[in-house]
């Protein structure tokens, strides 16, 4: 018989609910196991499995050799690894369970069921988990999406004597609303029906039409629509946004090749500012507009999308579709039925990574070193030698980080000091939002990519002249406040501080930068 005392000292922390984008994207299902011994005997032998109902996962099994009266048992990674095959072919949301046996000394100590809801393929879990993971229905690498991004060119071409979408390329904000506008047009020729369903953004389980079933069907709602857009514009090179607000959605692009800090922001002056005339950083359109029946240009639908404005009290949140591939959020794969079964085809998303040409760089010329008997020093060399301080008083040989210091997240170096090269003003924020959730794993990203998570996410950020700290929002402003004062009294005292700028885990290296009171800007915490 399961012992009653220990069941309130088991921890099982897991998603309640599963779906292929969430496994796709290195979301763990169980986050936390922990089992602590209550009893006054040591446990022998521990061996905790979790089995599944339903084929949906591998039963996992776990041991220790010992734990002690008192003790915790708490791995680090638990790697409870799903069936990919039973996810991408559910058609409707099923109800499983799994099944949590604990035993020791060969006796069984506890067992526990707990539910767990899995998803169809084509359901979206709306902002109750990720709402992020909305970018990984937006599917730019579509076979389906060729003839619309052709027609589209044919467009530009009659408008400007230029079919060539070339993105951002040409620096100028108008180029690229008429890219939208004949993307727009070109859409709107396919006659979709708008066909609503059930609006519930804000709950669990939103079924979508993918791009593909949307111009198969011929039928799509707002949500559907805008995701149709953006994989087009993702498609076409450029940087989507969906907007959402009550019962609605709709979509637009950057003007300017930049993104947001964040991948999802509820603050709807973030884009009202940047769409605002005279600013042109940003278009917005309603994507119902598209839609058969509906007669507005692409001007008119600019306006309706400004319209959703009015209202303040609807508007939700908005995903910066292209800063979320930053963080690991990929397109899902497409899924095709052959025969009876489902199989999936994964386009190789090739619409964030450009190939590097450039020249690879010289080897470094060692220096060989002359044997000699006897090395004399001049005057001048050993007053030198006396002036530098190599104990660890030094904070060039030892530097300590605390309040007076700021310690960024590393950037390659030479990318660092290229960007620093010039007079251009950067912005330093905290550590990124999305990487602090609890219920993403960047330990299992990197392990299955091979690389750091955050690697692309700093140099991206570096483009847009943002750099990126390790500390919060708050102890950043703490830290800038201190350096700024530290940099008035320098001023005054006609000395210049140093501020550390980078540092890596790997090398012993840094960028020391003398700045003074003038460079530092502590409430807009820019440099």
């Amino acid at each position: 018989m399961p012992e009653e005392s220990i069941a309130n000292e088991v921890v099982f922390d897991y998603l309640p609910t599963v779906s292929y984008a969430l496994y796709q994207n290195h979301v763990p299902v169980i986050r936390t196991l922990s089992i602590r011994n209550t009893t006054d005997k040591e446990w022998a032998n521990l061996t905790i499995k979790i089995e599944p109902s339903d084929d949906f996962a591998e039963a996992l099994e776990l041991h220790t050799e010992q734990l002690l009266p008192g003790g915790t048992f708490q791995p680090e990674i638990i790697r409870f690894k799903l069936n990919p095959v039973f996810i991408y072919s559910l058609t409707e949301k099923m109800t499983a369970s799994l099944k949590l046996s604990i035993r020791a000394d060969g006796k069984e100590v506890c067992t526990e069921d707990y539910d767990i809801d899995l998803l169809a393929y084509d359901q979206w879990l709306g902002k109750s988990i990720l709402p992020e993971m909305l970018s990984a229905f937006v599917m730019p690498n579509l076979p389906e999406l060729v003839p619309i991004l052709k027609s589209a060119a044919s467009i530009l071409g009659k408008w400007t004597d230029n079919s060539a979408l070339n993105d951002y390329q040409s620096q100028n904000p108008d180029r690229v609303k008429k890219q939208m506008a004949a993307l727009y047009a070109a859409i709107k020729e396919k006659n979709i029906t708008y066909c609503s369903v059930p609006a519930s953004f804000g709950g669990a389980g939103q079924r979508v039409r993918l791009a593909d079933t949307v111009l198969a069907t011929g039928m799509g709602n707002c949500l559907e629509m805008s995701l149709l857009y953006a994989s087009c514009l993702e498609a076409m090179g450029l940087h989507p946004i969906i907007v959402l607000i009550k019962g609605h959605a709709f979509v637009g692009a950057w003007l300017v090749d930049d993104t947001f800090p964040d991948a999802v922001n509820d603050d709807p002056s973030l884009l009202s500012k940047r769409m605002a005339s005279g600013i042109n950083e940003m278009l917005l359109i309603e994507a119902t507009a598209m839609n058969e029946g509906q007669t507005p240009t692409f001007d008119d639908a600019i306006q309706l999308a400004v319209n959703h404005f009015a209202d303040l009290l609807a508007f939700d949140y908005f995903i910066d579709v292209h800063r979320s591939r930053f963080s690991g959020i990929r397109p899902m794969p497409l899924r095709k039925k052959v025969g009876e079964e489902w199989q999936m085809i994964d386009h190789e998303n090739n619409v964030d990574q450009k190939p590097d040409i450039s020249d690879p760089s010289a080897l470094e010329q060692s220096v060989k070193l002359n044997h000699v008997k006897e090395i004399r020093f001049g005057k001048q060399q050993l007053w030198e030698r006396k002036l530098l301080d190599l104990s660890l008083r030094n904070n060039l040989l030892n530097l300590r980080i605390s309040k007076t210091s700021l310690q960024f997240i590393p950037i390659p170096p030479n990318e660092l000091e290229d960007a620093m090269a010039g007079d251009d003003e950067f912005q330093i924020l905290a550590r990124p939002r999305d990487w602090e959730n609890p219920l993403r794993s960047a330990g299992v990203y990197q392990s299955l990519n091979s690389q750091d998570p955050m690697l692309q996410l700093v140099r991206e950020e570096l483009k847009q002249k943002r750099l990126r700290v390790y500390v919060s929002e708050e102890d950043l402003y703490a830290g800038l406040t201190g350096l700024y004062r530290n940099a008035r009294q320098a001023t005054w005292r006609k000395t210049e501080p140093i501020l550390c700028t980078w540092q890596s885990d790997y090398c012993a290296g840094m960028r020391l930068l003398p700045v003074n009171g003038q460079d530092l800007h502590p409430f807009c915490s820019c440099l």
